[in-house]
């Protein structure tokens, strides 16, 4: 640990800088990533049997009366969730929801990494920080996609079930379209 701290030493507003840049890199990397590798990443965020598919969230922290007051920086627009139950609506909502649970991991995983490299009470600021930040996010997509995986399980009227692969052509390619990722 003293040999992390004599190479990087990080204390005050470095160690501040060097976590905010490390929320942004973790942005950075997940945002590349294409909703086919999402979709492989999908069985690594199913949740637990002791989540009760998300309904500890609401016993124990009361989720519903504040995850809307959390703001969302993603460019997945959830407003207009309202009315919008199509399958491949919900499949995207249940992709980007990954992809949110996926930076916010990141996000403590690059903080804690920072801590082996802070002094003294700046590591447990970083800890508070990323605390703060991350978790309640964490949770809010913990809560929410068992929810809206459990209406895409549903069969639908082509009798299929699940995530819809709308990013993939007939032949089984990868779609782009302007403005999406690849």
């Amino acid at each position: 640990m003293d040999f992390i701290r004599s190479m990087l030493p990080l204390e005050g507003w470095k160690a501040g800088a060097a976590v905010i840049l490390s929320q942004f890199l973790a942005s950075y990397i997940v945002n590349a990533h294409s909703y086919q590798h999402l979709h492989n990443l999908h069985r690594l965020f199913q949740p637990w049997r002791w989540e009760r598919e998300g309904r500890i969230y609401e016993d124990l922290f009361h989720i519903r009366g504040w995850k809307d007051y959390v703001p969302s920086i993603s460019h997945f627009n959830k407003k207009t969730l309202d009315g919008n139950l199509s399958a491949e609506y919900l499949s995207r909502y249940v992709l980007e929801s990954i992809r949110a649970e996926l930076c916010h991991d990141l996000s403590i995983i690059f903080g804690l990494l920072l801590c082996l490299a802070a002094e003294g009470a700046t590591d447990r600021r970083i800890l508070l920080y990323l605390a703060l930040l991350n978790l309640p996010c964490i949770m809010i997509q913990r809560y929410n996609r068992p929810r809206f995986e459990r209406i895409l399980n549903r069969p639908r009227k082509d009798g299929r079930s699940g995530i819809v692969e709308f990013w993939l052509d007939e032949d089984g390619s990868e779609i782009q379209e302007e403005g999406e990722r690849s």
